[in-house]
């Protein structure tokens, strides 16, 4: 579903708190033998799943499932008349908006403005953009986040498109935006843009009914998964569990702040397999000759917890987590053109982060890690940065 960001509603944390709370009250009032507090299944005898299964049980997400929300908002809307030019779709990081836009304009043969290159930026190079061409479809630009840079020479371009773009000069068009960006860009261009969406947020019962998917769709017998603490299911592909919603997901999706692409990565990483499982075939086995019920069992061990910066004196952490979220990543050599330090001293801070789990390099591009995003934008939020609606 798209809505406004005014109509956001992130999972509450409150039951996450009610059962922490619950559970120190009984500690204090009941005597509790060590068998009670072991878990079910511990995750020292467990292993992390096969990288085949997991591919198998968890993905790859599938963007395109999002199209007919993104039709049913757009119902209406032609850009024409007393209606905005432009519809913006803004979401956080891994909330699929670039791939969620891409997907809709292939499927109505529409334009699909790309970026433009950084050297085009810093040269504040015009030309890179052809005025998209009148059809039956609007034009889409999926990545607005990476049409500027944070530089004295790095907005002048993206500034040009969006005045150019809200004055209709390119006729109607959808324009997809990294929410980190968003904040930052309606500081440097604070036109009023009346026509937003994103993503509602996942809460569990969303959660439940596409992760059930996930699991299903690419194997041949049904797993179960179990959490691993208590023995609990968490999720069974059995029709009868069906519109149950366990405590785990409830929890996952909390820890997630309804970003499905983010829980789809927490998700991933807690799952686990006992050794001796690892080595069955399972998809060509029949569900009937497993010695349960409920079909083989995939362990769901607890959510990682969110890395935290080091909390240094020097505010150099903090101005390249809060860069790398504003941009959604950089390449290397360009983080010197927007931060006011060395490339020494931003290397020395990224692989001090890299060593902590916080930032991940793929060919010289530096970018947050999935699993250390909430940590990364509480420890900015601390610090009075400028935040994304979503993420602060």
């Amino acid at each position: 579903e798209f809505v406004s960001p005014g109509a956001f509603v992130a999972p509450r944390s409150s039951s996450e708190q009610i059962v922490r709370r619950w559970g120190a009250i009984k500690r204090l009032f009941q005597r509790e033998s060590p068998a009670d507090e072991s878990p079910f299944k511990p995750e020292s005898e467990l292993q992390r799943l096969p990288t085949d299964l997991l591919q198998r049980l968890t993905g790859p997400l599938d963007w395109s499932g999002a199209l007919s929300a993104l039709t049913e908002a757009l119902d209406g809307w032609s850009g024409s008349g007393g209606e905005p030019r432009v519809v913006f779709v803004v979401g956080p990081p891994w909330s699929g908006h670039a791939d969620i836009l891409r997907a809709w304009a292939a499927a109505r043969r529409a334009p699909c403005i790309e970026p433009p290159s950084y050297v085009d930026i810093l040269h504040q190079n015009r030309t890179w953009l052809q005025e998209p061409q009148a059809g039956d479809s609007p034009w889409v630009m999926p990545e607005l986040e990476r049409c500027y840079l944070r530089h004295a020479e790095g907005l002048d371009l993206v500034r040009h498109f969006l005045e150019h773009a809200m004055r209709g000069s390119y006729g109607p068009g959808i324009i997809g935006c990294d929410s980190w960006a968003w904040a930052y860009l309606q500081h440097v261009w604070p036109a009023q843009c009346s026509s937003v969406l994103t993503l509602q947020a996942f809460d569990g019962a969303r959660l439940t009914r596409l992760l059930r998917q996930l699991s299903v769709a690419r194997v041949s017998t049904p797993y179960c998964f179990k959490n691993a603490s208590n023995g609990h299911t968490v999720l069974c592909a059995e029709d009868e569990a069906y519109g149950q919603v366990s405590a785990a997901i409830v929890q996952l999706a909390v820890r997630a702040r309804g970003n499905v692409g983010l829980a789809l990565h927490y998700w991933r990483d807690a799952l686990r397999s006992e050794p001796e499982s690892s080595e069955n075939k399972e998809e060509d086995a029949d569900a009937g000759e497993s010695s349960e019920d409920d079909g083989p069992t995939v362990w769901v061990a607890s959510l990682p917890t969110s890395p935290i910066p080091p909390g240094d004196d020097t505010d150099l952490i903090a101005f390249v987590l809060h860069t790398l979220l504003l941009h959604r990543g950089l390449p290397e050599e360009l983080l010197p053109r927007v931060l006011p330090v060395s490339r020494q001293h931003i290397m020395a801070a990224l692989l001090r982060l890299q060593g902590l789990g916080i930032v991940e390099e793929h060919e010289q591009f530096w970018y947050i890690a999935p699993l250390a995003y909430v940590g990364a934008s509480t420890y900015l939020r601390e610090r009075n940065y400028l935040l994304s609606q979503f993420g602060g």
